[in-house]
């Protein structure tokens, strides 16, 4: 295990946008706040992070959609329009091609649903055929969506909230998907009626408890003189109703990021881009419908609701819940993805998700699926789009924030990538070490995340010793971006000199760092095999290859220091 001494160091793992009141980090000047910080954060969260891109994440997922493929599926709701439909979305954002048979499984189920003149009382189906189409193709399923659409509608009660047909009340759980389900055809450039969404608003505001919580079928007073929830208030009718309130309350244009949080990234001139940058979704997904007009929805109230709730959650937090448990765990990744939305505030690896993946890893079953109330296609598919942080993704797209058809993030100035050979290529000069370090201490971020994703354009061949000390410096007390690019930097100059940082980055908390370091301390020793860590690795791995890479360093510097 890594001893506390080890790892105070670091700061927390993950490149953190900077949102109001942050500013960026200047090596050697906040190296004691970065120490704090690091300590502070890892006291809550332990030494290790993980994002959707992690190795051991990805395993998870691939392990879940194999148990969906083979079809063995057991519980409730195993044939509903709704299971097929969020097994045939988890498929998607993992990449998967369209043409697969459990999303075309799930199309298909929305066609015959449709084509059904049987009325269905549930809601949950309606709205998860709604955001599977807008997310597989919104123009060329536009029609079908607009059925669907006007099927939800006739669930919503004079009131504003959303419910079973045959019921009165408002369903708090229902009215999440009904409001997710508004929000993907808004984004898609289709029509939503203003004051369907309004009334919505004004209705989750008002049957939210005076403490901050929800329950799960809402108790109207008629006014804004909060009662107290009686019916199974707890987590989950939590994270429904502030997912429920910011969605709408965005849609709305009362809620926002920051400034400039929305702006679509730089895009090249048409005859520049080559085809194999086209976005995945070109042709598909039109822009971003304007806000709808407020009505008499009041900001402030929204925003006291907001408050509130979140001061609820965060007292509360936790995974484990009495029912519903994957509903609830893809509850909190929708309510957590749009609170970092607003706040202009995305960790890579944010403490919440890793709760969430290391209480999904324990619960996993060993055919790859996970089981509650919901049965095995539901509850693996929310499990799935949790890991994936589908809601983050669909949010990114939803501001032109596009990806690869190979299912790589597009650069951030598509001017300057080519493709050569098949391969991407980045038109950026060659950065040396003065330019990386001036970066890191002149809030250069858009330089700095180009550099991020070319390592190629990072040259040093041979810097003064001083300017080692300083990239030095930065793996031990940096911030995670910079981190990693101050290891790659020295694992350039493949010299026995930087082993010790690097051995020392093998300690980092984010794992990106660690495999950078890893793969610098296998080119300085010339041994390419090295000793590890696994790209995959344990706490005991990790800690077998820092001693192992020790061994290594005192073998050819015997009179050296001894290393902490």
């Amino acid at each position: 295990m890594i001893s506390a001494g080890t790892a105070v160091a670091h700061s927390q793992p993950g490149r953190q946008r900077r949102g109001p009141g942050r500013s960026r980090f200047r090596p050697g000047r906040h190296a004691a706040v970065a120490a704090l910080a690091a300590c502070l954060c890892l006291s809550a969260r332990g030494a290790l992070g993980v994002s959707q891109d992690s190795p051991e994440v990805l395993a998870m997922v691939d392990k879940a959609l194999t148990f969906l493929e083979q079809g063995n599926a057991s519980g409730p709701y195993v044939d509903d329009l709704g299971a097929k439909c969020l097994v045939g979305l988890a498929f998607l954002k993992r990449g998967i091609s369209e043409s697969h048979p459990k999303v075309q499984e799930a199309l298909d189920a929305c066609r015959q649903d449709v084509a059904s003149e049987e009325i269905k009382p549930y809601l949950y189906g309606k709205c998860l055929a709604i955001i599977f189409l807008t997310e597989l193709d919104s123009t060329a399923h536009r029609e079908l969506i607009e059925v669907y659409a006007a099927q939800v509608k006739q669930h919503q009660k004079p009131h504003g909230g959303f419910g079973y047909i045959s019921a009165t009340t408002g369903d708090t759980s229902q009215t999440q998907y009904a409001a997710l389900a508004f929000w993907s055809m808004h984004v898609a450039g289709i029509s939503v009626d203003a004051d369907s969404v309004q009334r919505c608003v004004n209705w989750i505001m008002r049957t939210r408890d005076p403490t901050g919580v929800w329950g799960y079928q809402g108790e109207d007073p008629g006014s804004f003189n909060l009662v107290a929830q009686q019916d199974q208030p707890g987590r989950s009718m939590a994270a429904a109703g502030m997912s429920t309130a910011m969605i709408l309350g965005n849609m709305l244009g009362l809620l926002k990021p920051p400034a400039g949080e929305e702006a679509a990234p730089q895009e090249a001139d048409g005859e520049n881009v080559p085809a194999a940058l086209r976005r995945v979704d070109t042709g598909k997904r039109k822009l971003r419908a304007p806000p709808l007009p407020p009505g008499n929805v009041d900001p402030k109230r929204l925003d006291d609701a907001i408050r509130a709730g979140r001061g609820w959650f965060d007292k509360n937090f936790g995974y484990e819940v009495p029912q519903y448990q994957s509903y609830y765990v893809y509850s909190v990744e929708r309510y957590m993805s749009f609170q970092e939305y607003l706040d202009g505030d995305a960790p890579e690896e944010p403490q919440w998700y890793n709760a969430g993946y290391e209480f999904l890893k324990k619960t996993q079953s060993a055919d790859g699926s996970w089981n509650d109330h919901c049965g095995t296609p539901s509850a693996t598919a929310f499990s799935v789009l949790f890991l994936l942080r589908s809601t983050q993704k669909s949010i990114a797209a939803a501001l032109g924030e596009g990806t690869l058809v190979g299912g790589r993030g597009l650069p951030r100035d598509l001017s300057k990538v080519r493709v050569r050979g098949g391969k991407l290529v980045y038109n950026q000069p060659p950065t040396e070490v003065d330019a990386l370090l001036e970066m890191l201490e002149e809030d250069q971020a858009e330089a700095f995340d180009d550099l991020l994703d070319n390592p190629a354009a990072l040259d040093i061949a041979d810097i003064e010793a001083a300017d080692a000390q300083r990239l030095q410096q930065v793996v031990r007390s940096g911030p995670a971006g910079a981190r990693l690019l101050a290891v790659r930097a020295l694992a350039k100059l493949r010299s026995v000199e930087q082993a010790p940082t690097l051995i020392y980055a093998l300690t980092d908390p984010d794992r990106r760092v660690v495999r950078e370091a890893r793969d610098g301390l296998r080119s300085i020793s010339r041994n390419f095999e090295g000793f590890g860590p696994p790209d995959n690795f344990d706490d005991a791995q990790r800690q077998q290859a820092v001693e192992r890479w020790k061994a290594w360093y005192r073998s050819i510097r015997p009179d050296a220091a001894p290393l902490p």
